[in-house]
């Protein structure tokens, strides 16, 4: 079964000439379970949050280390209100929770990174699937998604 996003992905990759892997494996609906099937730690896992924001009910992206939490308050400061993660984040992105890649430009939604994903050399997400991982370096995740980058994570 073929999944657009995923396939986008890979396509975005492949046309910037991206180095990456992919890897397909059991369901990862966590980071936790995520990192364990990647063998990797959990902090090089970017994950990915659709959240929306209270007054302006626009959608954004928010990309943080899987081993932290989104801070409301930094992200507050950041966009000017307060959010809420999304209630149905697959209406809005076509990823099922646990799914959703850090690429906010293909999903049509304004993506920010805290700048502590920039520890790891390598990243690794969900690409638009919970049964395929993509790994690839973090330089070339922000020549390709360029993201905003901001403290969003405690």
């Amino acid at each position: 079964m073929s999944n657009p996003i995923h396939e986008k992905i890979l396509a975005a990759l492949d046309t910037h000439g991206c180095a990456y892997e992919t890897q397909h494996h059991e369901p990862t609906p966590t980071s936790q379970d995520a990192a364990r099937v990647r063998g990797v730690e959990l902090h090089a896992g970017a994950k990915a949050l659709v959240v929306r924001g209270d007054k302006t009910k626009t959608y954004f992206l928010f990309v943080i280390p899987a081993d932290l939490k989104l801070d409301g308050t930094a992200v507050r400061s950041l966009i000017g209100e307060r959010v809420s993660f999304a209630q149905d984040p697959e209406s809005v992105t076509g990823c099922v929770p646990g799914s959703v890649p850090p690429f906010g430009s293909i999903l049509g939604l304004q993506t920010y990174v805290d700048s502590r994903l920039a520890e790891n050399k390598i990243i690794h997400f969900n690409a638009g699937s919970l049964t395929d991982s993509v790994s690839m370096s973090y330089t070339a995740y922000l020549e390709i998604e360029k993201p905003h980058i901001a403290t969003l994570a405690k």
